[in-house]
């Protein structure tokens, strides 16, 4: 594998810039540097947010976020795209129709909805406009929060995560996956202690498919997981792999570091996560 940038995958990122947290764009980058490339950016808003508390969130104007995209796609070739949170609803509208109208590649669409200090991340027009255009991703990836708005529903077992799931693609989702992470099995179980096991549930618009990997403790304030998890299923996708092998090969990779940066001494475990991300994902690809 060379040390210089592959310049054949050039993924567009498109989300929320955190500048004082390792969370949305600047987590997307970094996942995205595992596979030695830069990836092309959009700024949505602005989350001035830390330490479980949220100070603002300042929605970049809809005609910037028009031409970002229009900037991006006159001076470069996106060859794929990840969507995070989207913005106001021109601004929604506005990155679905650039997308459809010049990108050829594969997007996977990580439902942002809620921040995690807390933050309200959409309004309810913006959810709408989300629902009626996500048909035009290959993936819809949710957590369990932002899985719970969408679906209008509780989920507090795998049970409630299949229900939620259909209902989802129901709206339009040709593909969900749910970030289940450790979850009570059946509905009727919820009073118990969970599976020592990490779940990620996959819909694909008939089947329902179970990946699980053990649960790695110790990692639950570390940021940019989803990030590496959804940088990795896309360029899995890009480079050609079934959807169902690009989510088994992404889960094993993002576990992995999740348990090397566990078990780090450095002073940062985020830092400690992408570098072990890195190399997984190196290896991977050498695969």
């Amino acid at each position: 594998m060379s040390d210089t940038l592959d310049s054949s995958f050039r993924p567009l990122v498109i989300g929320a810039q955190y500048p004082a947290l390792e969370r949305g764009l600047t987590a997307d980058i970094l996942s995205a540097q595992g596979f030695r490339t830069t990836p092309l950016t959009v700024c949505t808003s602005h989350v001035v947010a830390g330490h479980g508390v949220v100070t603002d969130v300042l929605e970049v104007p809809s005609d910037t976020v028009r031409a970002q995209l229009e900037h991006v796609f006159e001076t470069a070739s996106p060859t794929a795209a990840k969507i995070g949170v989207v913005g106001s609803p021109a601004s929604a509208e506005a990155i679905f129709d650039m997308l459809d109208a010049y990108l050829d590649g594969p997007v996977v669409l990580d439902l942002t909805l809620s921040g995690p200090s807390g933050e309200d991340i959409v309004e309810p027009e913006t959810l709408e406009i989300i629902s009626d255009r996500m048909g035009a991703a290959d993936l819809v990836s949710a957590s369990l929060t932002d899985a719970t708005l969408l679906a209008g529903m509780e989920i507090p077992s795998l049970d409630d995560a299949q229900v939620a799931a259909q209902r989802i693609g129901q709206r339009g989702a040709s593909h969900v996956l749910l970030r289940c992470g450790r979850l009570a099995t059946h509905h009727f179980d919820t009073e118990t202690e969970a599976p020592n096991y990490a779940v990620d549930l996959f819909y694909d618009g008939e089947e329902l498919a179970v990946f699980e990997a053990p649960f790695v403790d110790g990692v639950s304030d570390l940021s940019g997981r989803s990030s590496g998890l959804m940088m990795s299923i896309l360029q899995s996708l890009w480079s050609g792999r079934s959807l169902v092998d690009a989510l088994r090969a992404s889960k094993a990779v993002v576990t992995e570091a999740l348990r090397e940066a566990s078990q780090t001494e450095q002073p940062s475990s985020t830092s400690a996560y992408f570098g072990a991300l890195h190399h997984r994902m190196l290896s991977d690809v050498a695969e």
